[in-house]
């Protein structure tokens, strides 16, 4: 078997550019650093075994210093003295400690600190006592079970950013970030906390916006503790516990305080219902998640008096929605997302008077019958996105959505039609950009049926029956569509060229999974635009001398080819090419790749022909193929 593909290089791409952008290090050249000695400058030993840190690097200067497992296990006091670290990022090693003076030398220097992932049992509170400048402290990932009202002393005049993520603290004391007054961000996600005392933040945190409490055993939302925060804008309570939203405790009319938020995180809680008063502690969220709850109804006023701007409503099991549900919400509500879950009606007049609605997906639900018409009557004229699409949604008419003048985006699955003309996009706007009609019953695509809607850059027509594309069915917006898609959609044996011809601005075009299997050698001559080309999992032959020209493609940037049943790579099939990137070659029947057959690819990186049953290469097979000399490899 033969291999020519930089799959490992795939997988950890972002890594390995990263690893390689800077030289290696003359005391390791398994490490890399910015600069050569005295001054080491952005130092990075990823994955190399040091069980100390390198004495090299006393010795100089550095800008920052990242050992990520490394196998690392101490680390020595006053080591780091000499450097004058502004980063230090000590990452998946073994730590159990760290010395009281292993940062002496750099209390005026290092701003950033991220221990995370070690087997640190306590805050080293000793070791960060004297770093001055220290804005970002990252313990993520270690086995810290305990604060202590010290632990941060000394930090007062700089700390902004504390990561605790991921460790196993189960109680915060009162006022345990009391002494940090310039505290952003504080991150608790990932540990066992129950419950937040009432006085954790009586001294109200001034600066404190991004408060992350997810991934813990939390059964309410701690109001009275938060209600001090009064710049808190990011709360994050998601994978908890919480089974109401109403607040348990009762307190005097004068003590209630509003929160105002630009987030709010619920997401995959224990929520089943949203009964009315539910978000009375509230005033502002500009974006409100619920996502992942067991929600089953939304009852009357239920988000009244909060002003919600976004709303998502994801993959719950949402049945029943009261005709008052979003009451209060008309001058606000400019997304609502349910999608995904069980609804089987709408109630009349559920949306009159949004005055301000942009956007509503129904994706995925139960809908036995709907009339657009008159259920989105409120904001027909608002309303830039609609999402309708769904196995188990009504069949639409498209001409019962043409009064929505102002859509940008429209996704429907049944139609109501096995034809598209251009009758059933009169009266449409002008505006329309994003067509998806999927999984539906199209058969047929008209000449010119998107004359009406000549603005569409996106359209998608995957998992349809298409037998038949009538040669100017794409006309009028041949000079607009970016990006088409009829993945799994078509039935015919050759690839619909003749249509495609208008297309001559795309960009973006998806063939995969069809039957395709012959295509002419001037199949995408008109397509000067082109940078993606999708047509793996077909069955396709042969790629003809001259599909692909330089002149023609030169942005072409992906070619998929692979999963079909190609035999052998002739001469010049890829040639000049010279922003092509990507080719995926795999799971085809090739045996033979001729003289030439890859030539003047500079720019490519990855060329995938694993999967097939290659027996001659010829000579100069990969002519003038800059990738050849960057770690391009065949087994």
């Amino acid at each position: 078997m033969i291999l020519a593909s930089l799959s490992r290089a795939s997988t950890v791409r972002g890594r390995e550019i990263e690893t390689f952008k800077y030289p290696p290090c003359t005391f390791n050249p398994l490490c890399t650093c910015s600069k050569p000695e005295p001054d080491l400058g952005i130092v990075q030993c990823r994955h190399v075994p040091f069980p100390a840190i390198p004495k090299t690097i006393n010795n100089s200067k550095a800008f920052m210093l990242h050992m990520e497992n490394t196998g690392l296990r101490s680390l020595e006091s006053y080591f780091l003295q000499s450097t004058g670290l502004y980063k230090l990022e000590i990452s998946h090693n073994l730590l159990t400690e760290i010395p009281d003076d292993a940062f002496h030398g750099l209390d005026r220097t290092l701003w950033e600190l991220m221990l995370q992932h070690n087997e640190l049992i306590e805050i080293p509170s000793r070791a960060i006592r004297y770093l001055q400048k220290l804005t970002h402290l990252d313990l993520s990932g270690n086995q810290i079970s305990c604060i202590e009202p010290d632990s941060f002393r000394g930090l007062e005049n700089s700390l902004l950013i504390l990561i605790l993520a991921k460790n196993s603290i189960n109680t915060l004391p009162p006022d345990s970030f009391s002494s940090l007054p310039l505290l952003d961000t504080i991150d608790l996600s990932g540990n066992n906390l129950e419950w937040i005392d009432a006085n954790i933040f009586r001294d109200g945190m001034p600066k404190l916006s991004k408060l992350f409490l997810s991934d813990n055993i939390l059964r309410g939302i701690p109001y009275i503790a938060i209600a001090s925060l009064k710049q808190l804008r990011n709360l994050d309570l998601s994978h908890n516990l919480i089974e109401e939203i109403l607040p348990e405790e009762a307190p005097e009319p004068r003590a209630v305080v509003k929160l105002t938020l630009d987030a709010l995180h619920l997401e995959y809680n224990l929520i089943e219902n949203l009964y009315t008063g539910s978000f009375q502690r509230f005033d502002i969220i500009n974006q409100t998640y619920l996502d992942g709850n067991p929600i089953t109804s939304l009852g009357e006023e239920a988000f009244r008096p909060a002003r919600i701007t976004e709303l998502y409503i994801r993959h719950c099991s949402l049945q029943y929605i009261s005709p008052l549900a979003f009451e209060g919400l008309g001058n606000s509500l400019q997304i609502l997302d349910i999608s995904a879950n069980n609804i089987s009606s709408l109630p009349e007049n559920l949306f009159d008077n949004f005055d301000v609605f942009r956007v509503l997906n129904l994706k995925d639900n139960r809908l036995k019958a709907l009339n657009p018409a008159d259920a989105f009557n409120g904001f027909q004229y608002t309303l830039l996105k609609l999402d309708m699409s769904g196995e188990q949604n009504p069949v639409t008419s498209l001409q019962e959505l043409r009064r929505m003048r102002n859509l940008r985006s429209l996704s429907l699955t049944k139609l109501s039609t096995k034809h598209l003309s251009p009758d059933d996009f009169l009266e449409f706007g002008l505006e329309l950009e994003d067509l998806k009609i999927t999984r539906g019953p199209l058969q047929t695509i008209k000449s010119h049926a998107f004359m009406h809607v000549r603005g569409l850059k996106r359209l998608d027509l995957s998992e349809s029956r298409l037998s038949q594309i009538e040669p100017d069915a794409f006309n009028e917006i041949g000079h607009s569509l970016l990006s088409l898609k009829i993945s799994h959609g078509l039935t015919g044996a050759a690839l619909p060229a003749d249509a495609m011809r208008h297309l001559t601005s795309l960009q973006e075009l998806d063939l995969s999974n069809n039957q395709l299997k012959t295509m002419t050698d001037t199949s995408f001559h008109f397509m000067k635009n082109l940078r993606h080309l999708e047509l793996q999992d077909n069955r396709i032959e042969q790629v003809l001398k001259g599909t692909f020209q330089g002149d023609i493609h030169s942005k072409l940037q992906t070619i998929s080819l692979s999963f079909n049943h190609l035999r052998q790579i002739l001469q010049h099939t890829f040639v000049d090419l010279e922003n092509l990137q990507q080719l995926e070659l795999d799971d085809n029947r090739i045996e033979h790749l001729e003289r030439r057959a890859f030539m003047n690819l500079d720019q490519l990186r990855h060329l995938n022909l694993r999967g097939n049953k290659l027996n001659t290469i010829a000579d100069e097979a990969f002519q003038v193929c800059t990738f050849l000399m960057h770690g391009f490899s065949i087994f």
